[in-house]
Protein backbone atom coordinates (compact mmCIF):
# COMPACT_ATOMS: atom_id res chain seq x y z
CA UNK A 1 0.00 0.00 0.00
CA UNK A 2 1.78 3.39 -1.18
CA UNK A 3 2.14 5.93 1.76
CA UNK A 4 -0.34 8.19 0.81
CA UNK A 5 -2.92 5.72 0.97
CA UNK A 6 -1.89 4.74 4.67
CA UNK A 7 -1.72 8.53 5.32
CA UNK A 8 -5.36 8.64 3.63
CA UNK A 9 -6.87 5.64 6.31
CA UNK A 10 -5.22 7.06 9.36
CA UNK A 11 -6.84 10.60 8.59
CA UNK A 12 -10.01 9.50 8.28
CA UNK A 13 -10.15 7.15 11.00
CA UNK A 14 -8.76 9.98 13.16
CA UNK A 15 -12.11 12.13 12.14
CA UNK A 16 -14.22 9.39 14.32
CA UNK A 17 -14.71 9.93 17.89
CA UNK A 18 -12.16 7.85 20.07
CA UNK A 19 -13.87 5.09 21.62
CA UNK A 20 -16.53 5.64 19.17
CA UNK A 21 -18.80 2.22 19.12
CA UNK A 22 -18.94 -0.08 16.01
CA UNK A 23 -21.31 -2.63 15.68
CA UNK A 24 -20.02 -6.71 14.93
CA UNK A 25 -22.01 -8.12 12.26
CA UNK A 26 -21.54 -11.64 11.81
CA UNK A 27 -18.64 -11.27 8.90
CA UNK A 28 -16.51 -9.09 10.44
CA UNK A 29 -13.58 -9.71 12.66
CA UNK A 30 -12.04 -6.80 14.65
CA UNK A 31 -8.33 -6.44 15.65
CA UNK A 32 -6.51 -3.63 18.27
CA UNK A 33 -3.04 -3.33 17.16
CA UNK A 34 -0.52 -1.10 18.61
CA UNK A 35 3.07 0.37 17.35
CA UNK A 36 5.48 3.02 19.14
CA UNK A 37 5.10 5.92 17.70
CA UNK A 38 9.19 6.31 17.52
CA UNK A 39 9.03 3.29 14.64
CA UNK A 40 10.06 4.04 11.90
CA UNK A 41 6.78 4.49 9.18
CA UNK A 42 4.72 3.90 12.50
CA UNK A 43 1.22 4.05 10.39
CA UNK A 44 2.82 2.05 7.90
CA UNK A 45 3.85 -0.75 10.62
CA UNK A 46 0.39 -0.38 12.46
CA UNK A 47 -1.44 -1.12 9.02
CA UNK A 48 1.06 -4.73 8.34
CA UNK A 49 0.62 -5.51 12.18
CA UNK A 50 -3.13 -5.12 11.34
CA UNK A 51 -3.26 -7.06 8.11
CA UNK A 52 -1.68 -9.64 9.47
CA UNK A 53 -3.25 -10.45 12.44
CA UNK A 54 -6.86 -10.08 10.59
CA UNK A 55 -5.01 -12.76 7.92
CA UNK A 56 -4.47 -15.04 11.39
CA UNK A 57 -8.25 -15.10 12.15
CA UNK A 58 -8.96 -15.72 8.52
CA UNK A 59 -6.43 -18.06 7.21
CA UNK A 60 -4.12 -18.94 10.11
CA UNK A 61 -0.87 -20.22 9.31
CA UNK A 62 0.71 -23.91 8.98
CA UNK A 63 3.11 -25.21 11.78
CA UNK A 64 6.57 -27.55 11.68
CA UNK A 65 7.27 -27.74 15.34
CA UNK A 66 9.64 -30.16 16.36
CA UNK A 67 9.88 -30.28 21.18
CA UNK A 68 13.14 -30.21 22.87
CA UNK A 69 14.18 -33.21 24.10
CA UNK A 70 17.32 -33.02 26.14
CA UNK A 71 17.49 -37.06 26.72
CA UNK A 72 18.05 -37.08 22.85
CA UNK A 73 19.58 -33.97 22.55
CA UNK A 74 17.10 -32.54 20.33
CA UNK A 75 16.66 -28.87 20.11
CA UNK A 76 13.14 -27.24 19.32
CA UNK A 77 12.41 -26.12 16.54
CA UNK A 78 9.08 -23.96 15.43
CA UNK A 79 8.22 -22.09 12.12
CA UNK A 80 4.82 -20.64 11.23
CA UNK A 81 3.90 -19.74 7.32
CA UNK A 82 0.67 -18.33 6.37
CA UNK A 83 -1.69 -20.46 4.64
CA UNK A 84 -2.85 -17.04 2.96
CA UNK A 85 -3.25 -13.35 3.48
CA UNK A 86 -5.20 -10.38 3.22
CA UNK A 87 -3.46 -8.34 0.26
CA UNK A 88 -2.27 -4.63 1.14
CA UNK A 89 -4.92 -1.93 -0.29
CA UNK A 90 -7.72 -4.64 0.34
CA UNK A 91 -10.80 -2.17 0.67
CA UNK A 92 -12.94 -4.75 3.18
CA UNK A 93 -9.93 -3.99 5.75
CA UNK A 94 -10.21 -0.62 7.42
CA UNK A 95 -8.86 1.39 10.02
CA UNK A 96 -11.90 2.47 12.38
CA UNK A 97 -10.27 4.77 14.45
CA UNK A 98 -6.60 5.90 16.16
CA UNK A 99 -5.75 7.06 19.18
CA UNK A 100 -2.57 8.26 20.77
CA UNK A 101 -1.41 6.72 24.23
CA UNK A 102 1.46 7.91 25.71
CA UNK A 103 4.61 6.96 23.31
CA UNK A 104 1.83 4.40 21.29
CA UNK A 105 -0.05 4.86 18.39
CA UNK A 106 -3.21 2.35 18.46
CA UNK A 107 -5.94 1.77 16.08
CA UNK A 108 -9.11 -0.25 15.80
CA UNK A 109 -9.20 -2.20 12.50
CA UNK A 110 -11.88 -4.48 10.68
CA UNK A 111 -11.97 -6.63 7.99
CA UNK A 112 -15.06 -8.10 6.71
CA UNK A 113 -15.31 -11.01 5.22
CA UNK A 114 -16.97 -12.23 2.20
CA UNK A 115 -18.53 -15.83 2.03
CA UNK A 116 -15.76 -18.28 1.66
CA UNK A 117 -13.96 -16.39 4.46
CA UNK A 118 -16.93 -16.75 6.68
CA UNK A 119 -17.27 -20.17 5.63
CA UNK A 120 -13.78 -21.01 6.56
CA UNK A 121 -13.79 -19.14 10.24
CA UNK A 122 -16.94 -21.22 10.92
CA UNK A 123 -15.71 -24.37 10.05
CA UNK A 124 -13.33 -24.15 12.89
CA UNK A 125 -15.48 -23.27 14.98
CA UNK A 126 -17.73 -26.52 14.65
CA UNK A 127 -14.44 -28.45 13.96
CA UNK A 128 -12.55 -30.75 15.92
CA UNK A 129 -9.87 -28.36 16.37
CA UNK A 130 -8.75 -27.73 19.80
CA UNK A 131 -8.72 -24.09 22.15
CA UNK A 132 -5.56 -23.28 23.42
CA UNK A 133 -3.67 -20.04 25.17
CA UNK A 134 -0.23 -19.34 24.84
CA UNK A 135 1.97 -16.91 26.45
CA UNK A 136 5.18 -15.49 24.61
CA UNK A 137 8.31 -13.05 25.34
CA UNK A 138 11.28 -11.44 24.01
CA UNK A 139 13.09 -8.81 25.65
CA UNK A 140 12.96 -5.10 23.75
CA UNK A 141 16.11 -4.67 23.59
CA UNK A 142 16.02 -7.43 20.90
CA UNK A 143 14.89 -4.99 17.90
CA UNK A 144 11.81 -4.07 16.18
CA UNK A 145 11.02 -7.64 15.12
CA UNK A 146 11.07 -8.35 18.96
CA UNK A 147 7.53 -7.91 19.42
CA UNK A 148 6.51 -9.88 16.82
CA UNK A 149 8.69 -12.80 18.00
CA UNK A 150 6.91 -12.33 20.97
CA UNK A 151 3.48 -13.37 19.61
CA UNK A 152 5.27 -15.98 17.42
CA UNK A 153 6.38 -17.77 21.17
CA UNK A 154 3.52 -17.39 22.45
CA UNK A 155 1.53 -19.24 18.94
CA UNK A 156 3.77 -21.87 20.25
CA UNK A 157 3.52 -22.24 23.76
CA UNK A 158 -0.20 -22.23 22.91
CA UNK A 159 0.72 -25.33 20.83
CA UNK A 160 3.25 -26.89 23.37
CA UNK A 161 0.14 -26.59 25.99
CA UNK A 162 -2.16 -28.46 23.97
CA UNK A 163 0.36 -31.20 23.03
CA UNK A 164 0.49 -31.73 26.57
CA UNK A 165 -3.49 -32.53 27.27
CA UNK A 166 -2.98 -34.80 24.60
CA UNK A 167 -0.05 -36.70 24.68
CA UNK A 168 2.25 -38.47 27.32
CA UNK A 169 5.19 -38.69 25.34
CA UNK A 170 6.31 -35.55 23.42
CA UNK A 171 6.44 -36.29 20.06
CA UNK A 172 9.47 -36.01 17.58
CA UNK A 173 7.34 -33.33 15.54
CA UNK A 174 4.34 -32.07 14.64
CA UNK A 175 2.59 -30.69 11.58
CA UNK A 176 -0.58 -28.95 11.45
CA UNK A 177 -2.62 -25.66 11.28
CA UNK A 178 -3.18 -23.18 13.70
CA UNK A 179 -5.86 -19.76 13.39
CA UNK A 180 -5.63 -16.78 15.73
CA UNK A 181 -9.22 -16.90 17.26
CA UNK A 182 -9.12 -13.71 19.58
CA UNK A 183 -7.52 -10.50 19.20
CA UNK A 184 -4.13 -11.05 20.99
CA UNK A 185 -3.10 -9.21 23.69
CA UNK A 186 0.45 -7.39 24.02
CA UNK A 187 2.08 -5.62 26.64
CA UNK A 188 5.52 -4.23 27.84
CA UNK A 189 6.53 -5.18 31.22
CA UNK A 190 9.83 -5.16 32.61
CA UNK A 191 11.97 -4.85 29.48
CA UNK A 192 9.82 -7.69 27.75
CA UNK A 193 7.29 -7.73 25.27
CA UNK A 194 4.68 -10.13 26.77
CA UNK A 195 1.78 -11.65 24.09
CA UNK A 196 -1.34 -13.92 25.05
CA UNK A 197 -2.84 -15.10 22.53
CA UNK A 198 -5.66 -17.70 22.18
CA UNK A 199 -5.58 -19.99 19.16
CA UNK A 200 -7.37 -22.70 17.21
CA UNK A 201 -5.22 -25.88 16.50
CA UNK A 202 -5.67 -29.09 13.82
CA UNK A 203 -2.73 -31.48 14.14
CA UNK A 204 -2.37 -32.89 10.57
CA UNK A 205 0.80 -35.10 10.84
CA UNK A 206 2.51 -36.48 14.33
CA UNK A 207 5.93 -38.50 13.95
CA UNK A 208 6.49 -40.23 17.43
CA UNK A 209 9.83 -41.19 18.74
CA UNK A 210 9.76 -44.77 18.17
CA UNK A 211 9.52 -44.97 13.93
CA UNK A 212 13.44 -43.43 14.23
Amino acid sequence: MCTRLVVFFLLAAASLPVGAQVVQSDNRLFVRPWVELSAAQAEHTLLEEARVLLSGMVYGWSFDYIPTNRMRQVGESFTLTPIAQIPWGSPRLRVIETETVDTRLWARASYSMDDAESARRASWESSTADLSQGEGKSGVMNGPDAKTQSFQDAVRDAIRMDLRTRYLDAPRQIRGDVVLWEDPMAAVRSGMYRTVVKVKIVVRELVPYRIF
